[in-house]
């Protein structure tokens, strides 16, 4: 037993010693008592995204939370108004129509396709379009 752990052990001390990527997948930031203070999780989650800091904040706990249904539209929205503050007066006429059909792009996912599922994704989509607008466009580093 012990000569059979041994390989499992150097190849685990050799990607740590020589930097092997890892994922890390955050956690949804959502927990029990703020799940039961909301009244919902879909409520708490809302008011984490309402309440993120930033921009890629408000998107990462939509990552991290995803309700997987019609349910993240709203969630979409409430990131897509976090990062157009940040850079939508910031953009001239071709970048303002460049994200709109980027945004068109998603939506054609969900109308395209049935289902609450494919909702989400669109919702996801948006969402991160808008974040990557930000990220490019905000002047922030």
């Amino acid at each position: 037993m012990r000569k059979a752990a041994l390989p499992v052990l150097l190849a685990f001390v050799a990607s740590v010693s020589f930097g092997v990527p890892t994922i890390a997948v955050e956690k949804c930031p959502v927990d029990d008592a703020q799940t039961d203070k909301s009244g919902s999780y879909v409520e708490a989650v809302e008011a984490a995204v309402r309440n993120a800091p930033s921009c890629d904040r408000a998107y990462r706990t939509l990552e991290a939370c995803q309700l997987g249904s019609t349910a993240d539209n709203p969630l979409s929205d409430k990131i897509m108004s976090k990062c157009e503050a940040d850079f939508m007066d910031k953009i001239d006429a071709a970048k303002k129509k460049a994200y709109k059909k980027a945004l068109d792009r998603c939506n054609r996912i969900a109308e395209k396709n049935e289902g609450t599922m494919y909702q989400s994704f669109a919702a996801g989509c948006r969402a991160g379009v808008s974040r990557e607008f930000a990220r490019k466009y905000s002047g922030r580093r």
